[in-house]
């Protein structure tokens, strides 16, 4: 099986890249490496250094001939998109251009990594699918403007997809988050900062259980009328209790500091 990894050298994608390869897939990943970084990638794996907006990303596209493509290609900074939410719009504009070669070629199925954050500030958690959207970020709203994409190009041209809406996602080789901030933080003997009073819950999904989620995407029928799915364990944690399970762990008695969310 033929598989195009986007965003393959970054966190969730670089993990499920190597499953795949276990899995005796021939995976080609592309990624601008922004954030991602080129190790990451097994050897054995064509790698291609491109930005998904750019017109090069449709000839790597045509040369790879995917039958499957996952769709990680994002940039996962939430609080930089606030400030350039451009960032975002290159990004939306990267997710048609693929789409219009996945159709084209005949791609089996895509694969979106879009975020639980579509879901805003929802009050009244676990969230499942059927909440309603309430995106308050320009990553957000960009992720939810691709999935609108994905179902037009479905009803439209009948190209198959899955979209699945990833939890907190924590795990080796995360270099963003609360968690990996405390952990970084804590470990180099300084005060970690947290934003707000603390009690602000999130639902942290171990790596292991995102890929695994990946991986069993492709058995979701082509013709599925939702294939939205939630990836999560349902369990709440605020930052409070994150924290001070990080610093238990460490050995670590600092109290953080608290900053006005």
């Amino acid at each position: 099986m033929r598989v195009l990894v986007t965003g393959g050298a970054g966190f969730i994608g670089a993990h499920t890249v190597e499953a795949l390869v276990r899995g005796g897939a021939q995976v080609a990943v592309v990624d601008n490496l922004l954030t991602g970084r080129r190790e990451r990638v097994p050897s054995g794996v064509t790698f291609h250094e491109a930005n998904i907006a750019d017109a090069r990303f449709s000839e790597i596209v045509r040369e790879v001939r995917p039958e499957v493509i996952y769709h990680f290609a994002f940039y996962v900074l939430v609080p930089r998109s606030v400030e350039t939410p451009l960032l975002d719009i290159d990004a939306l504009a990267g997710s048609v251009r693929l789409l219009q070669e996945a159709r084209a070629l005949g791609v089996r199925k895509v694969v979106f990594a879009s975020s639980g954050f579509l879901y805003g500030n929802a009050s009244t958690p676990p969230v499942t699918e059927a909440a309603p959207v309430d995106p308050v970020t320009p990553y957000a709203l960009a992720k939810h403007t691709v999935e609108g994409y994905l179902r037009f190009f479905h009803r439209t041209y009948g190209l198959p997809h899955v979209v699945l809406r990833y939890a907190a996602v924590y795990g080796p080789g995360q270099v963003t988050g609360a968690m990996s901030d405390y952990i970084r933080t804590l470990s180099g003997g300084r005060q970690a900062e947290i934003w707000g009073d603390g009690t602000k819950t999130r639902d942290y999904v171990y790596i292991d259980d995102v890929v695994n989620a990946n991986l069993l995407a492709l058995a979701v029928p082509p013709h599925h009328p939702n294939p939205v799915y939630n990836i999560g364990t349902g369990v709440e944690t605020t930052l409070n209790d994150l924290y001070g399970k990080i610093a238990g762990l460490l050995g670590v008695e600092a109290h953080p500091v608290y900053r006005p969310d």
